[in-house]
């Protein structure tokens, strides 16, 4: 933990004069708090006892002139250190989004969305909170000691009673530290919890209603929301507990040398001025060390939102390029595929084994088997969103390992099964991949060739239209062509299929399996079949079984083995005909 607030705080390394600034106007905002102390044996011994009226008026005007520059200086004061704890948090939020966006498939496989906004949101503003109270921590403790110093200048016997009473708070707050880092952390992981398992209900809002189950999921989030609730008040109680025991501390230590001022008083020792003096900086001191006490607190409730901020910066868990990686020029489009074994991780079995596939420019393959036969793996190891354990693949001779990452992902088109619209208007959806490099000449042809143009044409805003987050305003046909378009606009030599028709319905599949064709013309072609009518024509067929491939060839040639290609072929068309 301790090298995370290290970390933390060179993250404040930009903003040094600004903190300078905010140091100098926190001693002065603590001078002026403490101020008070020195008007009030004025007002006793050289006012009320000299009775004298022209010191009376000067120090009415003094303080009417402190509270102003008091005001003053606490305004500049506050402004910096939200500038400075914002403009921080600000700089970490952009690099735990350039952090995540980055991320490997690997990483979003482990992650909750949920739990990651959670961490974007409210962990980094209790990461602000921590810096701003950091300072306003600073303010406290100074005023402490420009209050003790004081009362060590009026009598320093007791002071040195002060000295012995002020640790007992101080045990109070570090006895409680430790609860209170506990009970944050519970608290942070249970809203975390509760905002994952929200960003769950409410993306399957369809099948929580088509399965008629609000009530399960009232449920369910009832157990979620009473468990922070009650990990809430945990905190709170905790929290609760501190202020009370430091205000007791410190009352009975103020009660303890008023009785021993006042004998002092009382024998000559001191003079009235100067024990009210002290009793005032006791009174001082003491709301600073209930506000140190609080402060405390709150930071420990929110020091494990600085973990969870962290874990995610200081992960690793990306596809790095290598330095001399090179951009790819001219794609001919071969691809070859040699040796390769996957897993997902070390403690789970090769999921591909031994893989070998050449594959000449412009030609399609067909990948089919079983579900979880490795065909979706396969094709996901192409653009690299997985790392190779074994093996490797090439591109025109290349190995994809050697190509900048973004060189080879502009190269490879990817169509999948379910497609992904942003929310924004058609245009914004078909242009995304080639923001900034596209006329709407191009949007309308890319829109023609994928069966789009004329759905698009029957809104009244055209290419204007806004289709809704996750283009809920379009149909499962029409999403996908506007998919079919994006992949044209960026005419990647390079395609890859993922079952882009298996969704939809009949009359949808035959548009949508026209603009694909289109789609695939002059492109080398990988593409996942569901149904194997629409991969009969495939160059090769790439059938696959418990992540190896088992055969490689044409329709007709597989058939004639009588292998597994055939008894698959076999069963759907035999399941067409009994339709």
């Amino acid at each position: 933990m301790k090298n995370r607030i290290s970390k933390l705080i060179s993250y404040a390394k930009p903003f040094i004069l600004s903190i300078i600034a905010t140091i100098i106007l926190s001693i002065l905002v603590s001078i002026t708090n403490a101020y008070p102390v020195k008007i009030m044996k004025n007002i006793t011994d050289d006012v009320l006892i000299a009775k004298d009226l022209k010191k009376l008026q000067f120090v009415v005007i003094g303080i009417i002139l402190l509270m102003l520059a008091k005001g003053v200086f606490n305004y500049y004061r506050i402004y910096l250190q939200n500038y400075i704890s914002g403009k921080m948090v600000r700089n970490m939020r952009n690099e735990l989004y350039e952090k995540v966006i980055y991320m490997s498939h690997d990483f979003f496989n482990k992650s909750k969305i949920g739990d990651l906004i959670t961490r974007f949101i409210s962990d980094l503003t209790m990461v602000q909170n921590v810096v701003t109270l950091s300072f306003e921590l600073v303010v406290q403790l100074l005023t402490i000691i420009i209050l003790l110093g004081n009362v060590f200048l009026l009598n320093w016997k007791l002071s040195i009673i002060c000295l012995v009473l002020i640790p007992a708070s101080s045990g109070i707050v570090r006895k409680y530290s430790k609860k209170l880092q506990n009970t944050g952390k519970g608290m942070q992981e249970s809203f975390s919890k509760l905002n994952s398992l929200l960003q769950e209900i409410l993306n399957g809002i369809n099948i929580i209603k088509s399965f008629a189950t609000e009530v399960y999921e009232i449920d369910r989030f009832r157990e979620k929301n009473d468990e922070n609730y009650r990990l809430t008040l945990k905190n709170v109680k905790v929290n609760a507990r501190v202020r009370p025991l430091v205000e007791f501390t410190s009352t009975l230590g103020v009660a303890i040398i008023a009785y021993y001022g006042g004998l002092l008083v009382i024998n000559g020792e001191m003079t009235p001025g100067e024990l009210m003096s002290f009793l005032t900086s006791l009174g001082l001191i003491s709301e600073p060390l209930k506000s140190v006490a609080d402060k405390i607190s709150a930071i420990q409730t929110r020091r494990h939102s600085i973990n969870r901020v962290f874990e995610v910066l200081e992960s690793n868990e990306f596809i790095k390029e290598q330095k001399h990686a090179k951009k790819l020029k001219k794609v001919k489009g071969k691809v070859s595929i040699k040796e390769l074994w996957f897993k997902y991780n070390e403690k789970e079995d090769y999921v591909l084994k031994n893989i070998n596939l050449d594959v000449n420019p412009g030609e399609m393959i067909a990948l089919v088997g079983k579900s979880g036969s490795g065909k979706t793996t396969l094709v996901n190891l192409l653009p690299r969103f997985y790392d190779i354990k074994k093996g490797e693949i090439l591109i025109d001779d290349v190995s994809i390992k050697d190509i900048k990452i973004e060189s080879l992902r502009k190269n490879i088109g990817i169509v999948p099964q379910e497609t992904f619209l942003f929310s924004g208007t058609i245009y914004d959806n078909i242009s995304y991949g080639s923001i900034h490099k596209t006329t709407k000449k191009d949007i309308i042809k890319a829109a023609k060739m994928a069966n789009a143009y004329n759905f698009i044409m029957e809104f009244p805003n055209g290419f204007d239209t806004e289709i809704g987050e996750k283009g809920v305003r379009l149909s499962g046909g029409q999403k996908q062509r506007i998919a079919i378009a994006r992949a044209l606009l960026e005419n990647p030599p390079i395609l890859i299929l993922d079952e882009a028709t298996s969704a939809l319905d009949t009359e949808s599949e035959k548009i949508v399996q026209d603009a694909l064709d289109k789609l695939m013309e002059n492109r080398t072609s990988f593409v996942i079949a569901h149904r194997l009518s629409t991969i009969l024509s495939a160059d090769k067929i790439v059938v696959m079984e418990n992540g190896e491939v088992k055969e490689v060839g044409k329709k007709d040639e597989l058939l004639a083995k009588n292998g597994i290609f055939k008894k698959l072929y076999d069963t759907q068309f035999k399941e067409v005909k009994e339709k």
